[in-house]
């Protein structure tokens, strides 16, 4: 070791390295390790994935099940809301300006069936609105609260002013 000492330090501590180490093994035992730290958190990011969709479904299924807390109205209840047959527009189909279902955004058709909520003056296709209903008891455009009424509506035809089909 005498004559080491006359070399430069940096070699110096390579030499020694060099007598008592292989650098690949010590660069497989980092690369190993990185791979089980990080397997180990991806393990444990799944674990909290597979509870907090566990807990989601758990809240959605109450809520369609008929949760009275938040929940949508029920089928028997959406069935007493007014529907009608949306007439045929006077002037011509070109003339008047197509409505449009605020919840699918498709056009309304003449002959198509629509649900108005008595709450408000919005009306929308029935089978769209229904959907929304089973989720929320409000008007999908304004909000409010929709009052279920007492008997059945049966479905009749209503005259809409041009524009009032949300």
């Amino acid at each position: 070791m005498a004559t080491v000492g006359a070399v430069d330090g940096v070699e110096v501590v390579s030499a020694l390295i060099g007598q008592y180490y292989d650098g690949l093994a010590l660069e497989l035992v980092v690369f190993s390790l990185a791979v089980v730290v990080l397997r180990y958190a991806a393990v444990l990011y799944a674990n909290h994935l597979v509870d907090s969709l566990s807990e989601l479904q758990a809240a959605v299924g109450a809520g369609i099940g008929g949760s009275s807390s938040g929940g949508g109205l029920d089928s028997a209840a959406i069935a007493r809301l007014p529907c009608f047959v949306l007439p045929p527009r006077r002037g011509g189909s070109a003339a008047a300006a197509a409505a449009e279902c605020a919840v699918c955004l498709g056009a309304v058709e003449e002959g198509e069936t629509v649900r108005a909520l008595p709450c408000c003056p919005h009306a929308f296709h029935a089978r769209c609105v229904d959907a929304w209903l089973r989720l929320r008891p409000t008007c999908p455009l304004c909000r409010a609260d929709v009052p279920v009424p007492a008997r059945p509506t049966a479905p009749r035809r209503r005259h809409v002013p041009r524009g009032t089909v949300e």
